[in-house]
């Protein structure tokens, strides 16, 4: 070796040599380290579950437990939104969303919205917080990169990209939803991302915006809901909307109506009734089809079942009942385990999800929970 005209003994250059291979050893062990880590993240093995909902008071936060087999909810940490909430229910579905590694969460007090990184174990690691584009936001969803959120205060939508760094609103993204838009309740995406979907139970109506390639969406296109009162929403394997119709369906009770997705409208597959009071909060395990429905003024949980073509059946009007006002759903624990959130008392209550899709009967898992809590979802991990 020649260094500035010297030779360098061979003995350094072995050792040189040997150096470099210790290093770039020890680097790869590092990184090797690390995507392990990562993909028993992504892969949610050996840490169980995180169910989060979100405080919403003054100084809003979003709360965490860990799940575990066999064991109730155990608090995991409370995470400073760094925005406000408005101290009671904000009666909507998705006021938190997933996103890959992310969590977003809104901040209806303050008309923003807060980016978590969710980290492994399911901490989380605030990374911003960037205006709604509105006022009283009480609705995220994200696909990919891009992020919408639903202003209820003037019935608009607004679109945000997710950064690695935060949130950065997107210019000329915000829309106003249909006219004659009453009372709207959840915003989400259609499979692949194409359209934005809101459902308005004021106003009986499902709004359609097609996302454009910069990320905003085009004008609303409303279709009438064939069930009355349309409230939350989530969709199934094949991409079929499935929605609670919380003013009931033809029998005149809580009713659940599917639909197909289409270019500029909605293609009704069917509504069931299912007996009970004010369908509102609604999940469906796209793994096996079944549906949970929170009937909020029944105080109860309906088992529906979706197929591949998107038709409902009901298999049980009551297959659970929680002794309280239910206000949002989730599932854990590779979808053996049920959540929902129960309002007034804050609490969360649990129960175990049979081969049919039954629920055992529901018990307390997190109890003692700000009175305003709302929104809940679990990320495996």
């Amino acid at each position: 070796m020649n260094l500035g005209g010297r030779l360098v003994p061979g003995w350094i250059r072995r050792r040189a040599g040997v150096l470099r291979v210790l290093v770039a050893g020890a680097l790869v062990s590092a990184l090797a380290l690390v995507i392990g880590s990562v993909s028993a993240f992504a892969d949610g093995q050996g840490w169980g579950s995180t169910v989060y909902t979100l405080g919403n008071g003054a100084q809003n936060a979003v709360l965490a437990f860990r799940a575990v087999p066999g064991a109730g909810l155990q608090p995991l940490g409370s995470y400073a939104t760094g925005g406000a909430g408005t101290g009671s229910p904000l009666g909507s579905q998705g006021a938190l969303a997933v996103a890959g590694g992310r969590l977003l969460a809104v901040n209806a007090g303050s008309n923003s919205v807060s980016l978590f990184a969710v980290l492994p174990g399911g901490a989380l690691h605030l990374l911003g917080t960037a205006p709604s584009g509105g006022t009283d936001p009480i609705s995220v969803a994200a696909n990919g990169d891009l992020a919408y959120v639903l202003n209820a205060g003037g019935d608009t939508v607004s679109g945000l990209r997710i950064t690695p760094f935060g949130l950065l609103p997107i210019a000329g993204s915000t829309r106003a939803l249909s006219a004659g838009t009453s009372s709207p309740e959840e915003i989400g995406f259609s499979a692949g991302g194409s359209q934005v979907v809101v459902t308005e139970k004021g106003s009986g109506t499902i709004d359609e915006l097609a996302v454009g390639p910069l990320g905003r969406v085009g004008p609303a296109h409303a279709t009438a809901s064939a069930g009355a009162g349309p409230y939350g929403f989530d969709l199934d394997a094949a991409g079929h909307l499935v929605v609670s119709d919380a003013a009931g369906g033809p029998n005149g009770t809580s009713a659940v109506s599917s639909y197909g997705i289409l270019p500029g409208g909605l293609h009704a597959i069917g509504t069931v009734d299912n007996g009970q009071d004010a369908a509102c909060w609604l999940i469906v395990d796209r793994a096996t089809g079944f549906v949970y429905v929170a009937n909020a003024a029944s105080g109860t949980i309906s088992l529906y079942n979706v197929d591949w073509a998107g038709r409902l059946t009901l298999r049980s009007a009551v297959t659970a009942t929680t002794g309280g006002h239910p206000v949002d759903e989730a599932l854990g624990l590779g979808g053996s385990r049920f959540f929902v959130l129960v309002s007034p008392g804050g609490t969360i209550m649990q129960a175990s999800i049979g081969a049919s899709g039954q629920l055992s009967p529901i018990s307390a898992a997190a109890t003692g929970l700000p009175a305003g809590s709302t929104g809940l979802v679990s990320i495996s991990g």
